[in-house]
């Protein structure tokens, strides 16, 4: 087995030792001076199965002599006359025994009690005995806590209509079916199959197939059983509803009778079935929708219906094409405003060029993904179109009253997400992994999905499911972790560093203000090199849309009509310039008044123009003679003019001076911004050094370190280590930041249709509790995974959303269905649209920490008076993250004492989640009893329970009390691992049969149903979309280290997929 004795010895000194103290180790010399055996002292440290031999007596050393494994060895005492208070250790294997002398008899005892507890293979042999003891007298085995079958109804899948009987699988493949409809109509089918087994037997409905999207029809399965023996069946297909003869091999019972039914709908046709609303939430907001039906027997000793569902993301591409299209935006102005400026001071000049160097390198790259994107996203809709085109022409006929499968056209759309394999690659670091969108849902007896009442004065209902968002760590794997992740990098970049890494809490706002990389990419408020950072993205921005009205301020007056909205838009945006001027920061400058003035005169001209336009529009129907009217109408034309000619020369004033008095704040606010940069390079080194890469103790290393390919060589520059930094810190944030946004935004989108007013008065004024869970491991790659992920997570906090209703936003919004506004018909009321209408999800990028979303319009009206009275409202977001590491690196971890980070994050995440209630408890009271019938108090203390030091191996059980009371408060749950296909299925199948069993599933079906989800569920058809296999990668190391919930089933996972 390989040691890492340095690492070992490096954390040694700070284990919760189970025992140490001095020994004497006897070892043979053998040289030419001298030859026997000597004793060299040590300090030892006994850590669970391992013995650590120091190389000095010293209790605080950590260079290490000697590392014993404590397995598969008997310990005895020794009886030599001349050597006291002696010990020694056999091993099985036969290696040489190892004899070691403590200082007393009494510390030679407690060695020899304390090493004979140590190992483990006594325990392992006594509970194998203990298992098979327990197999052998009750004939089931303890660890897979079953129920007989003759109590409880074993849990079954339901493969569209099967039943639980064995017998014979027909599989019906409905297509060319589209000439039963109108030639001018699209056909929406549905074929229901009933089966007889007998005269006396009535039929019984047992499939259904689902046609959802009229202009998709493809092939349609749906299979049965039919309680025959035969091997094979061929039936062929008539127009009417008689019963077809069914042409069998080997069977000698009576003929059963198969019907096979057709009907005719039309998409949105009001007298049609209804469509299922719950379906069409879930459309409007993913892509790729797959089902699985499951049957459970619940507590009652009745059988539960249950479909599960999983879809991509639509805003998977979308929200990152437009969130890379804001950044480019103000960083192109940013970067044009750094350009404009400049310094006396040698080293701020200095710093500024090399700034500007290192931002159009970091622009390139921010181009180069936005390229991407966009090219990936064109394919895939032109390979979307293209099938819909082909189906419009295709012609459904009957050919030898059989059913034929053309194609399969649901494989040729190609994947909308970042499957796993593609984790690393650097075209796509804006884009979340493995993004999908998890529910599982109660249905009645007809596949109907069951809604309850939760109130029955406004008749809202909500659906009886459970929503889990899937996806990959917020982190940038493409450029690995060699600098750690965010929250070291921000850490390694502080001036003056008061405190050891990490710090009890991971919060990025602590980090930040000592940190001015940190500062500087977050716009910190707090610090001023934040600060004026967030001034000159507020700046740029407001001077560039100024610049613009004032430019096209002459053509946009020549319309009628035109004064009053433009006056509305200048106050609007200088306001904010004027906010700006009137910082502390910019205080000397005293350009505030000149700025009012000038715009004073604009203003009024405004007025006075808007007043002509007024008087001549009410004059227009002439009351006194025509001579008189043309007159006066001439006069006011001139005036018009007048003021357009005084508007075009003030306008042209007021845009110089401005410009003017922005290159000097603009001055002002860099050089804070270069100063605070230029203290990091006066320091010269940073504040600790790495543990994983060697001895870096300069800022030239930590550059190096986390520059990225392609850049331009340090050449031994601090200035230009100092500007890669930066830019390579500032990067990462954005990549993260944007990935967790996108799947924020997918978990609001499904789950805001769900809110009844209580849900909209809370995330008004508490904000929408978001909790995250992380199965990452604390050692290697995936510990910089967790200070990426964690950081994004905490950053949310900044983070403001503003809903509003659909039909109620403007014609630069993102329209994820690829659909033309302009098709829309404009003559339906926005009020009044049906329940059953399928919405799609807008959104609008504002700012880097602001967006747009809209709303169904059928949740929108559950809303306040006031909030919908106001056409939209700001939510913000409270952010809360636990992560608990179940494979075998966090055993390593464990074993090393190196769990810090996971502490620190889950310290910070407890912290967060007791801030919430307390805002919740302040405003609303106390909130309601958890689905396990439980106060959301009492949970909160047994997280603090579980948290408290000692901090037990894989406490996973905070993860499952953190989802407890986020669904008791009604938040958004998303679960990430490395790449959310095999960690995050195990854990997304235990929370939804968790969940089943609090609606009411027999508590002995609770093993059996977790297995059968797992080994047949959708989350197989996950890591088949990511891999091409139905396997989990897992192999017999991680299996053994996963609690004992999170094991997948036999013969569930292989060791040959990649993860």
């Amino acid at each position: 087995m390989g040691v890492n004795s340095k690492e070992l010895g490096c954390v040694s000194p700070s284990w919760n030792s189970s025992f140490e103290g001095i020994l004497y180790w006897k070892q043979k010399v053998d040289s030419r001076l001298k030859r026997g055996c000597i004793f060299s002292e040590h300090w030892c440290r006994l850590k669970g199965n391992i013995l650590i031999l120091c190389r000095s007596p010293d209790r605080t050393s950590n260079e290490v002599s000697g590392v014993v494994l404590l397995e598969r060895f008997t310990v005895s005492r020794t009886r030599d006359e001349e050597i006291s208070y002696s010990f020694r250790l056999d091993f099985d294997s036969g290696d040489k025994p190892l004899v070691f002398v403590a200082r007393s008899e009494d510390e030679a005892e407690k060695w020899c009690h304390h090493l004979n507890k140590a190992q483990l293979a006594p325990r392992l042999r006594r509970f194998t005995l203990l298992r098979d003891e327990i197999r052998r007298i009750t004939g089931s085995d303890p660890l897979e806590a079953g129920f007989s079958s003759n109590s409880v109804t074993p849990p079954t899948i339901v493969e569209e209509g099967s039943l639980n009987d064995e017998g014979l699988e027909v599989m019906l493949k409905c297509l060319n079916i589209g000439d039963m409809a109108h030639p001018n109509e699209l056909p929406n089918t549905c074929l229901f199959v009933s089966v007889s087994t007998s005269v006396k037997s009535n039929w019984t409905p047992v499939g259904a197939t689902e046609i959802i999207e009229s202009a998709l029809i493809g092939e349609t399965i749906t299979t049965i059983k039919v309680l025959l023996d035969s091997s094979s069946l061929l039936f062929p297909l008539r127009d009417d509803c008689s019963p077809i003869p069914v042409k069998y091999e080997g069977l000698e019972t009576t003929f059963p009778s198969i019907v096979v039914q057709s009907r005719k709908q039309k998409p949105l046709d009001p007298t049609a079935a209804k469509v299922d609303a719950n379906m069409l939430s879930l459309r409007s907001v993913c892509d790729n929708l797959l089902s699985k039906r499951y049957k459970f027997q619940d507590s009652m000793g009745e059988t539960m219906h249950i479909i599960e569902f999983m879809g991509e993301s639509k805003l998977c591409y979308a929200f990152p094409i437009e969130y890379l299209k804001t950044l480019i935006q103000s960083e192109y102005l940013i970067y044009d405003s750094l350009s404009r400026t400049g310094s006396s001071k040698p080293i701020i000049e200095s710093l500024r060029k090399e700034r500007m160097i290192s931002m159009k390198q970091t622009l390139e790259q921010y181009e180069a993904n936005l390229r991407n994107l966009v090219d990936y996203t064109v394919i895939s809709i032109q390979a979307l179109q293209h099938i819909r085109i082909d189906l419009l022409f295709i012609n459904y006929v009957f050919k030898k009253n059989c059913l034929i499968c053309k194609k399969n056209f649901t494989d040729a759309v190609g994947p909308l997400f970042k499957s796993s394999n593609e984790r690393a690659n650097p075209r796509y670091d804006f884009v979340p992994t493995n993004l999908h969108v998890n529910q599982i849902a109660l249905t009645d007896v007809d596949g109907q999905v069951v809604y309850n009442v939760s109130h029955e004065k406004n008749n809202i209902k909500t659906v009886s499911s459970h929503n889990i968002i899937s996806v990959g760590a917020f982190s940038l794997a493409s450029r690995r972790y060699k600098s750690g992740g965010l929250f070291r990098m921000a850490f390694d970049a502080m001036i003056t560093p008061t405190r050891t890494y990490p710090p009890s809490e991971l919060s990025y706002l602590n980090l930040s203000s000592e940190s001015p990389v940190a500062s500087a990419t977050c716009l910190l408020n707090t610090k001023p090199i934040g600060k004026a950072m967030d001034l000159l993205y507020r700046g740029t921005h407001s001077i560039a849309l100024l610049r613009s009205d004032l430019a096209g301020l002459i053509q946009r007056l020549n319309a009628p009509g035109q004064a009053e909205p433009l006056a509305q838009r200048l106050e609007k945006t200088v306001s904010s310039i004027q906010w700006i001027f009137s910082d502390k920061l910019l205080s000397n400058l005293n350009v505030l008044p000149v700025v009012s003035c000038d715009f004073e005169v604009i203003i009024t001209l405004l007025t006075q123009l808007s007043s002509v336009e007024i008087m001549k529009s009410t004059n227009s129907q002439p009351s006194q003679p025509n001579d008189h009217v043309i007159i006066i109408n001439k006069k006011k034309n001139e005036s018009r003019e007048n003021l357009i000619d005084s508007l075009d020369k003030a306008g042209q004033k007021f845009s110089i001076t401005l410009e003017r008095m922005w290159e000097s704040a603009a001055s002002v606010l860099w050089d804070n911004v270069l100063s605070g940069l230029s203290d990091l390079s006066n320091q010269q080194t940073l504040s600790v050094s790495k543990e994983s890469s060697g001895n870096y103790s300069d800022l030239i290393a930590e550059a190096e370190r986390s520059a990225y390919p392609n850049m331009l060589p340090i050449n031994d520059n601090v200035l230009t280590a100092v500007s890669i930094i930066q830019d390579s810190f500032n990067y990462r944030h954005h990549a993260c930041v944007c990935q967790l946004l996108t799947a924020v935004l997918t978990a609001l989108s499904v789950h805001i249709p769900r809110w009844d007013r209580k849900d909209w008065e809370q995330a008004a004024v508490c904000g929408v509790l978001a909790q995250f869970e992380g199965l990452l491991s604390c050692y290697g790659d995936e510990q910089g995974m967790i200070e990426d992920w964690a950081w994004a997570i905490d950053y949310l906090l900044t983070y403001r959303v503003t809903l509003r209703p659909s039909g109620n936003f403007s014609d630069s919004v993102i329209d994820t269905s690829g659909r033309n506004s302009e098709n829309t018909d404009s003559n339906v009321p926005t009020s009044n649209l049906s329940d059953t209408e399928e919405f799609h999800v807008d959104f609008k990028v504002t700012r880097l920490n602001e967006c747009e979303l809209t709303v169904p319009w059928k949740s929108w009206v559950h809303a306040p008076s006031e909030i919908q009275a106001r056409g939209r409202v700001r939510i913000r977001l409270h952010p809360v993250s636990f992560v608990v590491g179940i494979n075998e690196l966090q055993s390593v971890a464990e074993t090393l004492d190196k769990t810090a980070v996971q502490n620190a994050v889950n310290n910070h995440g407890l912290t967060s989640l007791r801030a919430y209630f307390n805002r919740y408890t302040k405003h609303f009271g106390a909130p309601g009893r958890t689905v396990s019938n439980q106060d959301v108090w009492d949970l909160l203390t047994d997280i603090t329970h579980h948290l408290s030091t000692p901090v037990r191996s894989k406490p996973v059980e905070v993860l499952q009390l953190a989802s407890e009371i986020t669904q008791a408060f009604h938040g958004l749950r998303i679960t990430t691992c490395k790449s959310a296909k095999d960690r995050t299925a195990m854990s997304v199948t235990l929370e939804q049969i968790q969940w089943l069993k609090s609606e009411g599933m027999h508590e002995s079906c609770f093993t059996k149903a977790l297995q059968c989800i797992r080994s047949t569920g959708l989350r197989l058809d996950n890591v088949m979309k990511n891999t091409g296999k139905r396997k989990y990668a897992f192999n017999r190391l991680q299996l053994l280290s996963f609690p004992r919930l999170y094991k997948p089933p036999m013969g569930t996972y292989s060791t040959n997929v990649s993860s």
